[in-house]
């Protein structure tokens, strides 16, 4: 018989295991959920400092844009004008193709993924002779590198050299190519002129309602189907909020145009 009030030392270490455990388990368990909530915290973080990077670049582009619209004259008076125009865009940005080889990593490299990262990035401005900070960089290969693959490839590399046109002037261009330079100039004049064709605001976001009406003002002809209007602008609207700003537009240019799957087929048959 075992007195009363006493526990069987086994059974005592059987208690203390499982409550240690239990413990161990719970601590554990409360450490990674810290953890997760870090991790979330630091994405959100981040998130909320790339929206609020990327308005700041909106806004210094629209700001650009509407110093354009009072220094020069229309380029654009119907939507046919720029259709006819993309064979001209076409060529001209072709020749952005040397440049983006030149700074990213391209066949015969062993890190080769057709990209350029920050580090490219930083050579191309100096090249360029923009100044801005580290910071400043990082903020517009980030916005520039519109699908995220942490690299900007050569559609994007046209909108960056676009925006470097639009905020720094022909200076960019010349020190990218001084023989293409006049060429360049006449391409990216004509790309911000078509997408300020279709901002009647003239805030840098273009909407729904702007591309319906521009598609339908020549009066003498019938009357575009909504649902092709609506299809247009949502080619367009990357990120789906609603309005297209000018790297949008420039993207959705560029592969209307047809130049990255011209330069892919070309590279596809001379490879081995």
């Amino acid at each position: 018989m075992i007195a009363s009030g006493n526990v069987p030392s086994s059974s005592l270490e059987l208690h203390n295991n499982l409550h240690n455990n239990i413990a161990y388990h719970f601590i554990s368990q409360l450490q990674n959920f810290i953890a997760e909530m870090g991790c979330v915290e630091s994405k959100l973080v981040a998130t909320i400092k790339y929206r609020r990077v990327e308005k700041d670049l909106d806004k210094k582009v629209a700001e650009a844009l509407k110093e354009r619209t009072k220094s020069k004259k229309k380029t654009f008076r119907s939507v046919n004008s720029i259709t006819m125009g993309l064979p001209r865009f076409k060529e001209g940005l072709r020749n952005i193709r040397d440049v983006f080889d030149q700074y990213g990593n391209v066949s015969g490299h062993e890190d080769s993924n057709g990209t350029i990262d920050n580090e490219e990035l930083r050579n191309c401005l100096n090249k360029l002779q923009v100044q801005m900070s580290e910071e400043e960089i990082d903020n517009i290969h980030r916005y520039c590198d519109i699908d995220n693959r942490k690299g900007i490839q050569f559609p994007e590399f046209v909108v960056f050299l676009c925006l470097m046109y639009l905020l720094f002037g022909s200076d960019v261009t010349y020190r990218v190519s001084e023989f293409e330079s006049a060429r360049l100039n006449y391409v990216f004049d004509e790309l911000i002129d078509a997408f300020l064709f279709f901002d009647k605001d003239g805030n840098g976001k273009m909407k729904r309602k702007d591309v319906t009406q521009r598609m339908n003002e020549a009066t003498h002809q019938e009357r575009t189907p909504s649902h092709i209007t609506s299809q247009l602008f949502k080619e367009m609207d990357l990120n789906r909020n609603g309005h297209v700003n000018l790297k949008e537009f420039l993207l959705s240019i560029i592969r209307w145009a047809g130049v990255e799957t011209d330069d892919d087929e070309a590279r596809n048959e001379t490879s081995p």
